[in-house]
């Protein structure tokens, strides 16, 4: 990473927002399969299995959506310093339009 461009940290930034972005829907799918799986494991089994599934399983998404929140601001710390800004820059509307302006080259 020392040998990483200004355009490749813009790119890493707007590629973090991205995935940002993406993170609800992809937490809202996870919740739903999860419930899914668990009423399927409380009917064909019991209701205390299907409890059990829906807490693993919540507490597995937990922790990747965690995991995924802070690699998506490591990302972003990444980027701004690739840039020479301060990691503590607010990444604001005029903020990004320079990010977007410096990935395009």
């Amino acid at each position: 990473m020392a040998g990483m461009s200004k355009r490749e940290g813009a790119q890493r930034i707007l590629d973090a927002r991205a995935s940002s972005a993406k993170l609800r829907g992809r937490t809202v799918f996870g919740g739903v399969a999860i419930a899914i799986i668990a009423i399927g494991v409380g009917v064909l089994t019991s209701w205390h299995f299907g409890l059990a599934t829906a807490l693993l399983c919540g507490l597995l998404l937990q922790y990747a959506i965690e995991r995924m929140g802070t690699i998506i601001e490591a990302n972003i710390a990444n980027g701004l310093k690739a840039m020479g800004w301060n990691e503590t820059s607010e990444l604001d509307e005029e903020a990004m339009g320079k990010i977007q302006r410096i990935a395009k080259g």
